[in-house]
C-alpha cells in the first residue's frame, strides 16, 4: 500500500477526504492527518509517506512552504494540493514544486479518484525501479561479504573483494576500514529456523539503517555467522561508532517479546588504513564472535580484546577413530560415550576459547561424517544444518546438546533406513515364496529372484524372520494344507500335490510332525 499524509486546518475537511475517497481500493493507506504545517512535517519525518495531500493556507506556514521543506526531508515525496483559492499564482507556485495536481474545494470525488489512479501508476513504476536498484545493491553487498569471508577460509583472494568494495562506493585510498559481526543469539535457535530467518532479516535492516545514519560506506549481508559488515569512514570516530552499534544491539534486543532471551553481541575487527586489510579485520571479528560460546560481553573489540589465533583444539587420533567406528557401525551407545568423554576433555582446557570449542565440534562432525560415508551416507544437507547450528548455539552446553540430540537422531534415522533396506529383499522373498510354494522350491531359486547369493540371503533371511528358509517354507505349506484339508473336495493326495509335495508319505510324516496328527485324522477332525 502507498502511504498518504493529509494536511488541512479544517478537521471537517480531513474527515470528508477520508470518507469520500475509497483509498484502500485505490492502493493507498492514510498513515497520518495534520491540522498545521509543523505537525505535517513531523509526520513526513516519522511515517515516510509516498504522497502528501495538503491545503494551501494553514497555521504555522502555508502549503507552499510545507511542500518546499517536505522536499528537503524526502526528495521523492509526491504532492496534491486541495485549496479553496483559484488564484493563478498559487497554482503556478505549486506546479513549480512538481505538484501532481491542484484541486479546488469543494472536492469532486471523480477528479480526486482519477488523479490518484494516475499517480498510483507512476508511483508503482518508480517503486519497481527503486526495488530493483535496492536488490542489485544488496546482491553486490552480499558478494563483497561472501568474498571477504571466503578468503578467510581459503576459498578466494581478498583483492577481488577490495576492488568491488572500492569501486561500488567510490572510496579513496586513505581513510579507515574495519569489519564487524552483529550476532543475534536466540536460545535453542535451531528448533525455530523460520523465526531465526525472520529475525536475521530484521537485524540486517536495522544494521543498514543505522550505518546509513553513521554516513559511512558499507557492505552488510546475512551469513550463518551473523550480520557481517565491511565499513569505511574517512576518519574513525570511536564514540559515534560505538553509539551506532550500541543502538543496533538495543534495537535487536527489543524483540524479546517475540524471541525470549534474545541477546545481541557486537564484534569489531581492528581498524586499518588500507582496504586490502579488511580480510584480517573480518577474521578477528569472526574469532571474537565464536568466542561468545565461552565469554559473554556484548561488546568485543579486537583492538582491546586481542584474539589468540594460536589457541586451538586437536583431537587425539585414537579418539577420532573411535568416533569414525561409531558412525560406520551406527553404534549410538558408543557415540554417546565418546561424546561425553571428549566434552569433559575440551571443557577442562584452560584457558578455554570459543575457537577451541569450534575446533572440537568440527573434529567430531568430520569424523562422524567420514564414518557415515563409509556406511553409504551421502546426504550433505544434514552437515550444513549442523554448521548452521554451530553458529546458532549460544554456549558450550547448547553445542553439546546439538551434537548429542541431532547426531543421535541422525544415527537412528540411518539405522531405520538400513533396516528397511535389509527388510525389503526379505519382503520380496516372502512374496516370491507365496507365489511359488507349490513348486519344488529351493533356497537358490529364491535368492536368485531377489538378487543375492544363497549364503548371504540365508543368513539375512534368518536374521529378519527368525527362521531358516526351509522352516519358513514348511510352515507356509502346512498352514495352506490345513485350509485345503477342511474341504470335502480335496483328498490328502490332492492337498500334497497342491502344496508342492509329490511324495505322499513324506508329506504325511511332515504334517504329523508339525501338527501332532496325520493329514487323514486332521481331515476327519474338521469335516
Amino acid at each position: 500500500m502507498l502511504r498518504v499524509v493529509l494536511a488541512d486546518d479544517e478537521k471537517k475537511v480531513l474527515l470528508l477526504m477520508c470518507k469520500l475517497i475509497d483509498w484502500e481500493s485505490l492502493g493507498f493507506e492514510i498513515v497520518g492527518m495534520a491540522s498545521d504545517g509543523m505537525h505535517a512535517l513531523e509526520m513526513i519525518r516519522d511515517k515516510q509517506p509516498h504522497l502528501l495531500v495538503t491545503d494551501i493556507r494553514m497555521p504555522g506556514f502555508d502549503g507552499i512552504d510545507l511542500i518546499r521543506q517536505a522536499k528537503q526531508i524526502q526528495p521523492g515525496l509526491h504532492f496534491i494540493v486541495v485549496s479553496g483559492y483559484a488564484q493563478f499564482e498559487y497554482a503556478q507556485n505549486a506546479l513549480k514544486y512538481g505538484v501532481e495536481g491542484y484541486l479546488l474545494k469543494p472536492l469532486k470525488v471523480q477528479e480526486m479518484t482519477d488523479l490518484l489512479t494516475r499517480l498510483k501508476g507512476k508511483l508503482s513504476e518508480q517503486a519497481t525501479i527503486e526495488y530493483r536498484l535496492k536488490k542489485s545493491d544488496e546482491r553486490e553487498q552480499e558478494r563483497i561479504i561472501d568474498t571477504l569471508i571466503g578468503e578467510i577460509h581459503g576459498d578466494v583472494r581478498t583483492s577481488s573483494a577490495v576492488r568491488s568494495f572500492n569501486l561500488e562506493y567510490g572510496l579513496p585510498s586513505n581513510g579507515c576500514y574495519f569489519a564487524a559481526i552483529v550476532k543475534p543469539d536466540i536460545p535453542s535457535a535451531w528448533k525455530n529456523p523460520d523465526g531465526v530467518h525472520a529475525m536475521m532479516k530484521h537485524a540486517l535492516e536495522i544494521v543498514r539503517q543505522e550505518l546509513r545514519q553513521l554516513k559511512c560506506g558499507f557492505a552488510a549481508a546475512i551469513r550463518r555467522e551473523g550480520v557481517a559488515v565491511a565499513a569505511y569512514l574517512p576518519e574513525y570516530q570511536p564514540i559515534e561508532v560505538k553509539q551506532c552499534f550500541t543502538k543496533i544491539r538495543k534495537e535487536i534486543e527489543k524483540q524479546r517479546d517475540l524471541f525470549w532471551g534474545i541477546r545481541a553481541t557486537i564484534c569489531l575487527g581492528s581498524r586499518c588504513s588500507a582496504a586490502d586489510a579488511l580480510g584480517a579485520s573480518m577474521r578477528e571479528a569472526l574469532w571474537l564472535c565464536i568466542d561468545r560460546l565461552c565469554h559473554t560481553p556484548v561488546w568485543r573489540d579486537a583492538e582491546t580484546d586481542i584474539p589468540d589465533f594460536h589457541a586451538y583444539y586437536t583431537m587425539d587420533s585414537s579418539c577420532k577413530r573411535r568416533f569414525q567406528e561409531a558412525a560406520e557401525y551406527l553404534n549410538k551407545e558408543q557415540y554417546i560415550g565418546e561424546l561425553e568423554d571428549s566434552y569433559r576433555d575440551v571443557m577442562s582446557r584452560q584457558p578455554l576459547w570459543g575457537k577451541m570449542l569450534e575446533d572440537w565440534f568440527l573434529e567430531i562432525l568430520t569424523a562422524m561424517r567420514y564414518g557415515m560415508q563409509r556406511n553409504g551416507e551421502t546426504d550433505n544437507s544434514f552437515y550444513q544444518r549442523m554448521m548452521d547450528g554451530l553458529w546458532q548455539a549460544i554456549n558450550a552446553q547448547e553445542l553439546f546438546r546439538l551434537l548429542h540430540d541431532d547426531m543421535c537422531g541422525k544415527i537412528d534415522r540411518l539405522r531405520n533406513e538400513r533396516m528397511l533396506r535389509e527388510a525389503r529383499p526379505i519382503t520380496d522373498a516372502k512374496r516370491f515364496i507365496q507365489q511359488h510354494y507349490q513348486e519344488a522350491l529351493r533356497l537358490e531359486d529364491v535368492s536368485n529372484a531377489v538378487g543375492f547369493n544363497a549364503t548371504y540371503f540365508s543368513a539375512m533371511f534368518k536374521k529378519e524372520t527368525g527362521q531358516n528358509f526351509m522352516d519358513y517354507l514348511t510352515e507356509l505349506r502346512m498352514n495352506k494344507a490345513k485350509e485345503l484339508l477342511c474341504s470335502d473336495e480335496n483328498s490328502v493326495q490332492d492337498v500334497a500335490d497342491q502344496i508342492g509335495y509329490r511324495d505322499l508319505k513324506y508329506f504325511s510324516r511332515l504334517f504329523k510332525k508339525t501338527t501332532g496328527i496325520s493329514p487323514s485324522e486332521y481331515k476327519k477332525l474338521y469335516r
